[in-house]
């Protein structure tokens, strides 16, 4: 009677895959794919800031209350939507002619098909309150998450390089 169970024990369990087994061999999803729609994503967010779009605007971050944000100035740290949302208004609202080109766009997706990161560089020109602009090589990173297979970003950090060493090495 023994032998029969310990039998019984090592095939019921022995047949069983380590989680992380199982997990490697799920279908993947399609990164291609999906690097093409965070691309999109940002394609938006460049047409955005051009058009002074809000609702395209809206529609690519997430609306969490612990989203985060960054912008260049020492003051432009929001977290969460409504903050931010706000502060954009404002933006929009002074600027005028706005143009904007990108470069060196690295994105990464992860394995699941639902995380991912991107850096950029970002050129922004244009007018505000009157006075001209240009602000080059500003340096962007973001995280975004799909939702209802749509890709939002969650945190996002823009910086202005400073010119030389900020601090020699």
């Amino acid at each position: 009677m023994v032998i029969p169970l310990v039998f019984l024990f090592f095939f019921t369990f022995g047949c069983q895959q380590p989680a992380e087994v199982a997990e490697a061999t799920k279908p993947g999803a399609d990164i291609e794919v999906e690097k093409a729609a965070v691309k999109a994503l940002i394609d938006d967010f460049v047409t955005c800031w051009e058009t002074e779009d809000m609702e395209l605007f809206s529609k690519i971050f997430a609306h969490d209350d612990d989203m985060v944000m960054f912008g260049t100035d020492a003051a432009e740290h929001f977290v969460g939507w409504e903050p931010m949302k706000e502060a954009m208004l404002k933006q929009f609202d002074a600027a005028e002619n706005v143009q904007v080109e990108t470069r060196e766009l690295s994105i990464k997706v992860h394995k699941s098909g639902e995380v991912a990161w991107v850096s950029f560089l970002m050129d922004l020109k244009g007018e505000s309150m009157g006075e001209p602009f240009s602000l080059d090589g500003m340096r962007f990173t973001a995280v975004m998450e799909k939702r209802d297979r749509n890709w939002q970003i969650v945190q996002l950090h823009a910086s202005v390089p400073v010119a030389g060493q900020a601090v020699k090495y």
